[in-house]
């Protein structure tokens, strides 16, 4: 006798080709955040034709659908849009160098194939409850100019696509939160559950100096590129105060250096993160990196303007909804081939809905080459794309059946860290400015 979930996986199994064939033509066509209009029109138009209604614009070029009934527990799955530049990358696109590095396009594929597998079943009719896929854009934090004009310009609130889906209450009736997403670098059949990730702030670094002629006068002048290059020194300075237990990743580049060789620089720009395990660590660190990078300006005469945005919050997971999918992808590739409880020094807008909501995101191999890296592809296409659409899609089933009992205990057994109104107040608006030598917070 066949089960549901043997049902549901043999359905993945037939439309494989199809799902490979558009993970791997948006894996070939990369767009950066807040800009993934063909990626979403795709979405949207494969799950219109398999008879779904979708919600999209969101965010700019997010996408909501659902399959069920209003009735009973809402799963949200995760598919993350983006791609992020990456120089050198067969596929990286001449305009801006965009790629998908992070294998969001085969979360695309995976979770589309896992709405078609249910919707070809019927099965949500006696499972009851709802699961709802949510096309996130701009995980990838990057490309702040363009996303700073989207704000001015009132399309979008924050900086990352979550964030700004959050704050627009598109999770508000989702109870649980699935993703996925590559291991990287691992093209093995493996994966890993209950890994965390870092959080960070996001923080834009701007020397002003005094222009004078470098050749006839420099004395004249204010080198705001030495007061730089004294602030990068001293935050190295700082790197052994950072405690290990704390995973702390300071690192930046130079996005202006200058205005001409001929010229001492009149105004250099940093772009960094601070990075660490815990909110506390985080803050930590992050003040002694302002200390540092304000010594620049001092020992050249200079000013510093520091503006921080707040980033992403630290990603720790939901681990009695982690085992459920660990005993599925256990049915799948092995226990002994599942890493459980890694600490990655990454971050991820998953952390901010994880925040709010009972969430999960486990990793998945087959691929080769470093994550963001121009080396990084797909090398087995079933353990990238099949394995863990069946994964999920047994989850679901063992989350909605007997009237969601199991998914229930968990949402019981895991109230959210903050509500969203707290969450909104206390991260995504805590911005600063601070000037040096005056102090000054707004």
């Amino acid at each position: 006798m066949v089960t549901i979930k043997g049902k549901l996986c043999e359905i993945i199994d037939k439309n494989r080709d199809e799902i490979i064939n558009i993970g791997n033509d948006i894996f070939r066509n990369p767009e950066l955040g807040f800009k993934e209009f063909r990626t979403s029109k795709i979405m949207v138009t494969y799950l219109r034709n398999i008879g779904l209604d979708v919600e999209e614009n969101i965010s700019v070029t997010g996408i909501k659908s659902s399959l069920g009934n209003n009735e009973g527990i809402n799963i949200a799955l995760i598919a993350e849009l983006d791609a992020v530049p990456t120089l050198g990358h067969k596929y990286s696109t001449q305009d801006n160098g965009a790629a998908h590095t992070c294998a969001h396009s085969n979360q695309i594929a995976i979770m589309l194939g896992v709405m078609k597998a249910l919707k070809e079943s019927n099965m949500m009719d006696s499972l009851g409850g709802k699961v709802t896929l949510i096309g996130t854009p701009a995980e990838e934090f990057t490309d702040f100019e363009y996303r700073r004009r989207l704000i001015e310009e009132g399309r979008i609130n924050f900086m990352s696509g979550k964030q700004d889906m959050i704050s627009k209450g598109v999770f508000d009736d989702v109870d649980l939160i699935i993703s996925c997403h590559t291991m990287g670098g691992i093209k093995e059949r493996k994966a890993d559950v209950n890994s965390s990730l870092n959080g960070f702030i996001s923080k834009k670094i701007t020397y002003y100096g005094k222009a004078a002629h470098s050749g006839a006068a420099p004395h004249l002048g204010i080198n705001a590129l030495n007061a730089a290059t004294i602030g990068l020194t001293a935050v190295n300075a700082q790197r052994e105060t950072f405690m290990d237990e704390h995973n702390i990743r300071v690192h930046g580049i130079i996005k202006e250096g200058g205005q001409t060789v001929n010229t001492v620089p009149e105004r250099v720009v940093i772009e960094a993160y601070v990075r660490g395990r815990t909110l506390e660590s985080i803050l930590d660190a992050n003040s002694k990196v302002d200390r540092a990078f304000e010594a620049g300006a001092y020992a050249v005469g200079g000013k510093c303007v520091i503006e921080d945005i707040a980033g992403y919050m630290p990603f720790e997971q939901c681990f009695d909804l982690s085992e459920v999918l660990k005993q599925n992808l256990s049915r799948l590739i092995g226990t002994e081939n599942i890493f459980d409880g890694q600490k990655s020094m990454a971050s991820g807008d998953i952390g901010d809905l994880a925040a709010i909501k009972p969430t999960i995101q486990f990793g998945f191999g087959g691929f080769m080459g470093n994550v963001h890296g121009p080396d990084f592809e797909i090398v087995d296409e079933e353990m990238a794309y099949i394995v863990p659409q069946k994964a999920i899609i047994m989850t679901i089933v063992d989350l909605l059946e007997d009237d969601g009992k199991k998914a229930k205990k968990i949402i019981k057994s895991n109230p959210s860290k903050l509500t969203k109104d707290d969450y909104i107040r206390n991260w995504l608006k805590n911005k600063s400015v601070k000037m040096f030598p005056q102090l000054q917070k707004i």
